[in-house]
């Protein structure tokens, strides 16, 4: 996504037909070279998938991911390129605090090196969002 928006012939949410083709026709790529590694590389047991207990946490955090990317389609169409995308990119930022937080992903001074580049982050997302078109 390198290109302007206002290049493109169309705009927002018509990719999303396309990506989830490109998702379900690359993953299923994945999988099949990934199952004969496994049988005729490595010689080794595929794992069992676990779809019953797999199959809600997966559903919803796809959904929820699906439903992210949508409205980060509808963002950047409607503000622009350089805010819209630097929000919809400080995403990392939420998820970095989730690892510290919750997870306890990270502790002691490393902590306050993420703090510091994160500040740094959060700077240019405001100073995208002051500046005038």
């Amino acid at each position: 996504n390198q290109i302007p928006s206002h290049y493109a012939e169309y705009h927002g949410v018509h990719f999303q037909v396309s990506y989830a083709y490109g998702a379900v026709v690359a993953n299923t790529t994945l999988w099949i070279v990934y199952i004969f590694l496994a049988k005729c590389v490595w010689k080794s047991p595929i794992p069992s998938p676990q779809f019953k207990v797999m199959a809600l946490p997966g559903f919803l955090s796809g959904s929820l991911w699906a439903a992210g990317n949508f409205c980060s389609l509808f963002v950047v169409n409607a503000i622009g390129q350089g805010i819209g995308n630097a929000c919809v990119q400080a995403s990392v930022l939420v998820a970095g605090l989730w690892g510290i937080l919750w997870y306890k992903e990270m502790r002691g001074h490393i902590v306050l090196i993420w703090a510091a580049f994160a500040a740094l982050s959060f700077a240019g997302c405001v100073m995208l969002a002051l500046t005038e078109k």
